[in-house]
């Protein structure tokens, strides 16, 4: 049995995105004390790897039971288990203290299927809104891509202006998916609202 869970991936691919986007702020552009930053990125790697593990442990139960038609598993589950995977990456690397410039390397390599699948999802024409999907797509696999660039410079100069444009990135595909996300919702509830499983459903008292 499969009730699509899109929507929710969506709005949770926006908020996670946003929260992504106030780690890049606080560490590359906000100049706050190392004490402070290393006490809010404690907080905030807890949140990264446990929504990287939901999205990867859901994402790949998606990639192996392929619950959507065709190319749909291709470019929307598989994604979803690399934003996962990214997550972990971000997480665990901050709760440790790992060397930000190695794990961008990490970060580029799972950003490079994202804008591949961005480029064909549009090339394709796929999802109801292919521009605004693959802009999604691409402006996270860009961010993904820059990020050895970012954790190289740090938070001086160069790299200031680097972590804005990745911010600016970010924010756009957040907003995108949110919007998707909500729209997929109010869809879905509407669709599936005389739905049950076979073995019946309680009535809600009105």
């Amino acid at each position: 049995m499969f009730v699509d869970p899109l929507d929710l991936w969506l709005m949770l691919l926006s908020t996670g995105l946003l929260v992504v986007v106030y780690w890049v702020y606080l560490n590359y552009v906000s100049g706050r004390p190392e004490d402070y930053k290393r006490s809010v990125n404690r907080s905030l790697a807890f949140f990264f790897i446990l929504l990287g593990l939901y999205a990867f442990i859901t994402g790949l139960w998606a990639t192996f039971t392929w619950p959507l038609p065709g190319p749909y598993n291709i470019v929307l589950m598989n994604p979803w288990a690399i934003f996962g995977l990214a997550l972990l990456l971000i997480g665990i690397s901050t709760l440790f203290g790992f060397n930000p410039v190695g794990v961008s390397y990490g970060l580029a390599a799972l950003g490079l299927p994202i804008l591949v699948y961005g480029v064909l999802i549009y090339s394709k024409g796929l999802t109801r809104e292919p521009l605004f999907s693959a802009i999604m797509y691409i402006f996270i696999g860009l961010a993904a891509l820059g990020s050895p660039i970012l954790a190289y410079y740090g938070g001086n100069g160069r790299g200031r202006w680097l972590a804005l444009i990745a911010i600016a990135l970010l924010v756009i595909a957040a907003l995108i998916a949110l919007y998707t996300g909500i729209n997929a919702a109010s869809d879905h509830i509407g669709r599936w609202a005389k739905w049950s499983p076979w073995y019946g459903r309680v009535e809600v008292p009105g």
